[in-house]
């Protein structure tokens, strides 16, 4: 699932929801949500998590 990745990559890199919402622009309440499956991002967002965290998109879905 795409929250769990997502948390799973953020949590590797070791920053907060605030930091990866700041990078992408959202609040923090988007990250969260996010990552616990109540939305998902937009593509330009993915887009930016892809290269943020330098993996895929495929990666990211799949």
């Amino acid at each position: 699932m795409f929250g769990e990745k997502l948390q799973n990559l953020r949590k590797e890199k070791g920053i907060f929801q605030e930091e990866l919402s700041e990078v992408l622009d959202v609040s923090r309440q988007s990250i969260s949500k996010n990552e616990n499956g109540s939305s998902q991002p937009s593509f330009e967002k993915l887009v930016l998590i892809s290269k943020f965290f330098n993996v895929s998109i495929d990666a990211l879905l799949v």
